[in-house]
């Protein structure tokens, strides 16, 4: 009996990653070479309270010093480099699934935020954006009588 990993959420687009698995578990050496960065995408939440966005991402194994934070247009722009924790050596690697390379995650902010307050923090591998809300200014309402 063959055992099979059932994913839910299936993408039937990661048929190239499959592909590659099979050949890496077939031969044991990857399609890819050990010095190109492979994809990677850091998990983002994005949270609004009446004060403020909050936008919190997962950076584990990236330092301090690899990530950039943008504002241009409009639109935040977080992006960075997770470098590979693999030691040049003669070690073999037997299994590789932790991704590393350059990653960017952009967004288009409302135009009622204020650009010159936002602020940025970065604690063990987690980046936490505050972008504060502007007051709205809402125009006076007018009566009007009825005749």
């Amino acid at each position: 009996m063959t055992l099979v990993k059932w994913t839910p959420k299936r993408n039937y687009l990661n048929i190239f990653d499959e592909a590659e698995q099979m050949f890496q578990q077939a031969f044991g050496y990857s399609l890819e070479d050990e010095k190109s960065a492979t994809s990677y995408s850091p998990l983002m939440n994005i949270i609004e309270t009446d004060k403020e966005y909050l936008v919190t991402l997962d950076l584990p194994g990236v330092e301090k010093k690899n990530v950039d934070v943008k504002m241009s247009n409009s639109i935040l722009t977080i992006s960075g480099t997770r470098n590979s924790s693999d030691k040049d050596g003669e070690e073999t690697c037997i299994l590789h699934e932790i991704s590393h390379g350059v990653f960017c995650r952009s967004f288009e902010l409302l135009s009622n935020i204020m650009e010159d307050k936002i602020k940025a923090k970065f604690n063990n591998g987690v980046l936490n954006v505050a972008i504060p809300k502007a007051k709205e200014v809402k125009p006076p309402v007018k009566k009007i009588a009825v005749s």
